[in-house]
This record gives C-alpha cells, sequence and structure tokens, in this order.
C-alpha cells in the first residue's frame, strides 16, 4: 500500500466516523424526545389510576362520569392536549 492510498483510506475512514457520530447525536436526540414522552405518559397514566381509585368508591354513576370527564379534561389542559 503507497501512502497515497493510506492518505485516501484515512480520509474515507474519517468521512465514515463523522458519519457515524452525526448519526449517534441524531439517535441520541430521538432517545431523549422518547423519554420525554413516556415520563409524559407515566403521569397520565398514574392521574388515570387515581381516578379509577377515586371513582370505585363513588357510588353514583352519574357521578362517576362527571369525575372521569373532568380528569380527563385535566389532562388534556394540564399536558398540552388540547383539541
Amino acid at each position: 500500500m503507497t501512502v497515497k492510498e493510506i492518505i485516501e483510506k484515512n480520509q474515507e475512514l474519517e468521512i465514515m466516523y463523522r458519519k457515524a457520530l452525526n448519526t449517534i447525536e441524531i439517535l441520541e436526540k430521538k432517545i431523549e424526545k422518547l423519554e420525554q414522552e413516556n415520563e409524559k405518559l407515566r403521569k397520565q397514566r398514574d392521574i388515570l389510576w387515581r381516578a379509577i381509585e377515586i371513582a370505585k368508591q363513588i357510588k353514583n354513576t352519574e357521578k362517576q362520569e362527571l369525575h372521569f370527564q373532568k380528569v380527563l379534561e385535566y389532562i388534556r389542559t394540564s399536558e398540552g392536549l388540547e383539541k
């Protein structure tokens, strides 16, 4: 292998390395977004579980429905899910 070939190969490897670093950076950003979304969903799940526990204690069906409607409205407004 000549010096010129080694330099060319090194340049090719450097390009591949930069592309790999860019790909890693993009994937890390996607992971961060997914983790944020996961946390948001986890909070919503916890709110819904608490709402279910409270609704179990409410004997009146209409009041249960009203309770769930209020909880869902809270989730929509507090989590930026307004229609």
